[in-house]
C-alpha cells in the first residue's frame, strides 16, 4: 500500500509540474496571462477532494451515530483532516488565480469567504474533539458537529452562483478540448491520491489507537 501511496504521489507530482510549465490554455486570453488559467490544473482537484473529504465526514459521522462503531468515527476524522490540509492548499492556490485575474489575492469574494469559513468550522471539530477528554462523549459531540458544519460545504459551493461574484464557474471557462483532458486526468489522479492517503492515515491511525 506504501508504493502505490508513493507510486501516485510521484504520478500526480509530475503531472502538476507539467500542468504548471506546459499545460495548455486557450489561444483567446481575457484574462491576458496563461498564469491564470494553468492555476486551474491546481486549484480544482484541491477544492473538489476538500468536498469529497467533508462528504464522507458527513456520511461516516451519520453512520457512527447510528451504529457507534469507532471505525467510522475515525474515518471521519482522518477525513477532515485531509479536508483541512486539502482546503488550505485549494484556498491559496485560488489567491494564487485571484491575484492574476483580479489583481488582488484576497477580496472577501462570496465564494472565497464562505470556503473559509468552511475551513475554519471544520477547524473547530479538531477543537472540539481535543477539548473533550471522555472517548465516547468526544467520539458522538464530534460527530454531531460535524453533521452540522457541512452546512458550510453547499453554502461554499452555491455562493459564487447565488450571490453576486467575481468567481468564474469552470464551464465558463474558455478551456480547450485538450484542456479539459488534461484537467480531468488531473482530478483523477488527484483523487486517487487522496484515497491512497485516507487509506494511509486511517490504517496509521487504527494502529495507534490500538
Amino acid at each position: 500500500m506504501k508504493v502505490l501511496l508513493l507510486s501516485l504521489l510521484f504520478i500526480d507530482l509530475l503531472l502538476a509540474v507539467y500542468c504548471v510549465l506546459f499545460g495548455p490554455y486557450p489561444k483567446f486570453l481575457p484574462h491576458g496571462d496563461p498564469t491564470s488559467y494553468r492555476i486551474l490544473y491546481m486549484h480544482v482537484p484541491l477544492v473538489w477532494n476538500m468536498y469529497f473529504a467533508f462528504t464522507l465526514a458527513l456520511i461516516c459521522s451519520i453512520l457512527y451515530l447510528r451504529k457507534e462503531k469507532s471505525k467510522y468515527d475515525l474515518i471521519t476524522f482522518c477525513s477532515i483532516v485531509l479536508g483541512i490540509i486539502y482546503g488550505i492548499g485549494g484556498i491559496s492556490a485560488g489567491m494564487l488565480w485571484a491575484k492574476e485575474v483580479w489583481g488582488s489575492p484576497w477580496s472577501w469574494d462570496p465564494r472565497q469567504t464562505a470556503t473559509l469559513v468552511a475551513i475554519l468550522s471544520y477547524a473547530g471539530y479538531l477543537a472540539l474533539r481535543y477539548s473533550i477528554t471522555d472517548v465516547d462523549k468526544a467520539r458522538t459531540i464530534s460527530s454531531v458537529y460535524a453533521v452540522a458544519a457541512y452546512v458550510t460545504i453547499p453554502l461554499s459551493y452555491i455562493s459564487s452562483i447565488t450571490f453576486r461574484s467575481l468567481h468564474v464557474q469552470l464551464p465558463q471557462q474558455p478551456l480547450t478540448p485538450e484542456a479539459h483532458f488534461l484537467l480531468a486526468v488531473k482530478v483523477l489522479t488527484s483523487f486517487l491520491l487522496f484515497i491512497a492517503l485516507l487509506n494511509y492515515y486511517y490504517q496509521n491511525s487504527k494502529r495507534v489507537r490500538g
